[in-house]
């Protein structure tokens, strides 16, 4: 089927630019592409790791080709000479489409004339912290050349949407089976020894978090079990007590056992530029283990979510939030479950693979 297809659209395989590392926490890159990855080859090309010596790795994750440039002084460069001259030995002579993540992968459109340039953009990722030189201006450049741009989120979809007919809004989805598992799993052992409500927290742990908010449930009678990496901020800074936890990185399919041991799932995002536009991957994961959720009003949330979410701004407010919703609302659980279903990863990425169809066969 995959062979029949690829011949009349012109797509052979695809080259993914990604900043995020594939071995990281499990998102939307890993998500899609490992779906594509069932029609056609992928290779994900990662940012430069810092190294003792220059060289390109390439390894498997799955039906996934990960390459992973090594290099002494890694730069403000993230797409070198060397990594694309790898990438085309691995595409051979076959027809690839470009699959960019970040702006910081623009030269691949370079390197590969003609190819279909597909921007799936999930993050505002020129309003992070410590966000690369130029990448605004990289980013105006690739909305203007980028034959499909995919928007994870509505805020994002109100930005992208000067490109016009090109722009498809595809909000981030669940793996609705594995998550509502956490509704019937043993919870992880870490919660053996917690007594009194657990409020969790399951992603990454950086300058998008509201620290006042942490450090006010800290003060409460309740436990803290925050599931992820800390990176790009001082991990000193995170509030610490007997009743705050933190758990660093765990494998993806163990999520569920974490999720299980929730009593209320946080969102305790900051606003700031870094979350003006974010679209939580984890709202429909945990509505889909059955959890209720709290969250500060970030944009995306309220609009899509604000009937179901408890949303409270302060401190102050969002800690009463979180005892509140320990008060069992079945109907609204339900309906937050409900909805999750409806919003699997196999039917976005089968989504965007159709669009990506068209544009292929439009532009041979």
């Amino acid at each position: 089927m995959g062979n029949d297809r690829n011949a009349a659209l012109n797509v052979e395989a695809l080259i993914a630019g990604s900043h995020l590392r594939f071995d990281g926490v499990w998102q939307r890159p890993q998500q899609i592409l490992s779906r594509l990855a069932e029609r056609v080859p992928v290779l994900f090309v990662e940012e430069p790791f810092p190294a003792g010596e220059d060289r390109n790795a390439i390894f498997e994750r799955g039906a996934i080709s990960v390459l992973r440039p090594f290099r002494r002084e890694p730069g403000e460069a993230r797409l070198d000479a060397p990594t694309i001259e790898h990438a085309r030995s691995w595409l051979g002579t076959r027809r690839a489409a470009l699959w960019l993540y970040t702006p910081m992968m623009l030269e691949l459109a370079g390197a590969f004339p003609g190819a279909p340039l597909i921007f799936d953009c999930m993050d505002d990722l020129a309003s992070f912290d410590f966000a690369p030189a130029g990448m605004r201006e990289r980013e105006r450049e690739l909305l203007e050349r980028a034959g499909l741009i995919f928007a994870g989120g509505r805020s994002l979809y109100e930005r992208c949407r000067r490109a016009g007919e090109r722009v498809k809004l595809y909000p981030s989805g669940v793996e609705f089976e594995r998550f509502a598992a956490a509704r019937s799993v043993e919870p992880h052992p870490l919660f053996a020894a917690l007594e009194g409500p657990i409020f969790g927290y399951s992603g990454v742990i950086d300058e998008r978090l509201d620290l006042a908010i942490v450090q006010e449930l800290a003060a409460r009678e309740c436990q803290l079990v925050f599931v992820g990496p800390i990176v790009k901020i001082d991990a000193a800074i995170l509030p610490r007590a007997p009743n705050v936890h933190f758990t660093g990185q765990v494998p993806y399919e163990t999520l569920p056992r974490f999720l299980a041991g929730f009593d209320v799932a946080l969102l305790p995002f900051a606003r700031n530029a870094a979350t003006a536009n974010i679209s939580p991957t984890k709202t429909p994961e945990y509505l889909a283990a059955g959890l209720p959720v709290v969250s500060t009003p970030i944009a995306d949330v309220v609009a899509d979510w604000g009937d179901i979410v408890h949303v409270a701004e302060t401190p102050q407010d969002f800690a009463a939030a979180c005892f509140a919703a320990l008060t069992p609302d079945p109907a609204r659980r339900e309906q937050g479950f409900e909805r999750a279903r409806c919003m699997a990863w196999d039917g976005i990425a089968a989504a965007m693979w159709d669009d990506l169809q068209q544009l292929a066969a439009a532009n041979p």
